[in-house]
């Protein structure tokens, strides 16, 4: 029953704001299942007038921030048609960001709205220091900038949801299913960087997250 919600909330917001000379595969891997279950887990005891609003809001921020992530950032003069998809993408991540920031501040959330504003801007830093290699930060701390990419937005929601035991129970799944099930380009970018001792802090990363979960 869940899993037709969630998938009646994605088909529903795609009819809605999908512009019809953007072609399906751009939304691939953008705003996923695992991702709206997840905000619905929050949203699930969360009794207030804003509740539509904030949700909705914030699935244009994810669609947003995951359409940017697929911009290549490997930009050359003959790659016309790789060029236009990248102006493609970052005009229809905008389009989903504009969503996000015009619904809060017509229904007056600008406490919330701020509120968020912390959160994605903490996880684009993480990206760029990602992206760059911060020679200030170990491999460890740079995966955990990845981790944040991806629950950043959670854990600001969670903030205003209060979800109980998130970190404990809710968080660790998370992490599980949006960072470490799946291909992640800001892990392939670590692996490049670190070849020699990648797998070894990625494997304990996992392990800690597995135990933290089986303990908690």
């Amino acid at each position: 029953m869940l899993n037709k919600q969630v998938e009646l909330i994605r088909d529903q917001f795609m009819k809605q704001y999908k512009h019809s000379y953007v072609p399906e595969q751009l939304y691939e891997q953008v705003l996923t299942y695992s991702q709206i279950d997840f905000f619905k887990k929050l949203f699930s005891k969360f009794n207030s007038k804003t509740h539509d609003v904030l949700f909705e809001s914030l699935l244009h921020m994810q669609a947003s921030l995951d359409i940017h992530d697929q911009v290549d950032l490997t930009f050359k003069e003959d790659s016309k048609g790789r060029n236009f998809s990248n102006q493609l993408q970052v005009l229809v991540g905008d389009y989903h960001s504009s969503y996000f920031y015009n619904l809060l501040s017509q229904h007056n959330l600008l406490d919330e709205l701020y509120h968020f504003i912390q959160a994605i801007k903490k996880i684009n830093e993480c990206k760029m220091s990602v992206l760059h290699n911060d020679k200030a930060l170990s491999l460890e701390e740079l995966i955990k900038q990845v981790e944040y990419i991806h629950t950043g937005l959670f854990d600001a929601t969670n903030d205003i949801c209060k979800v109980d035991h998130y970190e404990e129970q809710l968080k660790p799944r998370l992490i599980k299913q949006l960072v470490y099930s799946k291909d992640n380009f800001w892990l392939s970018i670590l692996k490049e960087q670190f070849s020699q001792e990648f797998k070894r802090v990625f494997d304990a990363r996992i392990n800690y997250w597995e135990l933290y979960h089986f303990i908690n």
